[in-house]
């Protein structure tokens, strides 16, 4: 029944008219109000960085609807296997905005719309695309968390349909910022996800994002478009014509408390490890589970890098610095780590590991990736047990 609607509802939008019926039609489609709707952050990590959408009013007909680029499937087949690799299909819904809009009241989210100041004729093309992509054979397409998503869809789909030049100005985004400074700006009161973000993420992240790529965020597109001017027939006018606070109530994260954040976790769990270490050399103890717990931990976390890095279609996952601490090559050591006797190469193993670790601790501010600090008392933990079975005898 709903798709029955939802069929009704287009071909009563984008009927092709007849040569009589054009200039009624015209007339209808200039009554028709198109608008971005951006929705602030939520508490969930997918809705972490807020969202957008598409709003079509024709009030002729009564029609109120939305069309969203961020509709997914849990029951889709391998989900989960899909979603790890990056090869999940996101597609193209429509529904009605009084829905919507209850949706994002309940989760206590607003929602900004702007209406825009388009043409007739770019009206007409934009529903038409709308429609074209709605069709079963064009609805659906691989997500990417950069560039392909539900605000760069909008942003993709109205540049390319409106007639004239669009132009976006827009000095509150013309700051040189990194992907990974600007996700960053929405989690700064979720540590946990911050790390674990930009523990996956690799070097693509750390690359200046342009205005235009900025847009990837709903928040950025909703000021680009602010500011945006259309150009046509030598006449230039602004792309939004009229900005309305459709709800207001905004839910904040709960700050983390000091003693949970990540930074003072791995700060404890590297002090126990650096007193266990301090033990183990005043009373010979070896302390093998230890070595084998922080060694073996960090092996398999490199594994996941390189897996994400080089076997999923992720682009913001490679390359991926992090595996220079979390190196995989470790995994064959946790047996050796069990004997009593040493071969005689595992000393210069870990001497030359540890001058390694001290280096990149040393340039962990400059280099080409962004590293969480969050994770650095870890990484200090890593060189104080190599650097202790170094000169174990």
């Amino acid at each position: 029944m709903r798709n029955l609607i939802i069929c009704l509802i287009l071909a009563i939008l984008f009927v092709n008219p007849t040569n009589k019926a054009q200039a009624q039609t015209q007339n209808h489609t200039d009554k028709i109000k198109i608008s971005l709707l951006t929705c602030s952050p939520g508490l969930e990590l997918y809705s972490l960085f807020g969202h957008s959408a598409i709003r079509v009013q024709d009030p002729s007909k009564k029609l109120d609807i939305v069309f969203n680029y961020g509709i997914f499937d849990f029951n889709t087949p391998n989900f989960y296997p899909k979603f790890v690799r990056g090869k999940l299909k996101y597609s193209l819904g429509i529904g009605s905005f009084e829905r919507f809009k209850r949706a994002y009241k309940y989760n206590k989210q607003s929602i900004v719309e702007q209406e825009l100041n388009l043409s007739t004729e770019s009206k007409q093309k934009l529903l038409q695309a709308l429609e074209k992509n709605y069709r079963q054979e064009n609805r659906y397409y691989t997500y990417d968390f950069l560039f392909k998503n539900c605000s760069t869809m909008i942003r993709d789909i109205i540049q390319k349909e409106i007639v004239g030049q669009l132009e976006y100005k827009d000095s509150n985004i013309t700051s040189e910022q990194s992907y990974r400074e600007l996700l960053s700006l929405y989690m700064t009161e979720t540590p946990w996800i911050y790390t674990g973000i930009h523990l996956a993420l690799g070097l693509t992240c750390d690359a200046n994002a342009s205005n235009y790529k900025k847009m990837f965020l709903p928040d950025m597109l909703k000021i680009g478009f602010d500011q945006a001017l259309i150009t046509q027939n030598n006449q230039t006018t602004k792309l939004v014509s009229k900005e309305n606070i459709i709800l207001s109530e905004r839910r904040s994260q709960t700050p983390t408390p000091w003693y949970k954040h990540p930074l003072f976790v791995f700060g404890i769990i590297a002090l126990i490890g650096l007193l266990l270490t301090l033990s183990s050399i005043n009373n010979k103890k070896r302390f093998v589970l230890l070595d084998v717990l922080v060694f073996g931990s960090t092996a398999l976390f490199g594994l996941v890098i390189i897996f994400l890095w080089g076997f999923t279609d992720h682009l913001a996952m490679r390359p991926n610095y992090n595996v220079l601490w979390a190196l995989p090559i470790h995994l064959p050591l946790i047996t050796i780590l069990f004997r009593k006797n040493r071969p005689t190469w595992v000393k210069s193993y870990f001497k030359y590991h540890s001058i390694f670790i001290l280096l990149l601790i040393a340039a962990w501010p400059i280099l080409p990736q962004s590293l969480p600090y969050t994770i650095l008392p870890f990484v200090v933990l890593i060189l104080i047990r190599s650097i202790y079975n170094a000169r174990r005898s």
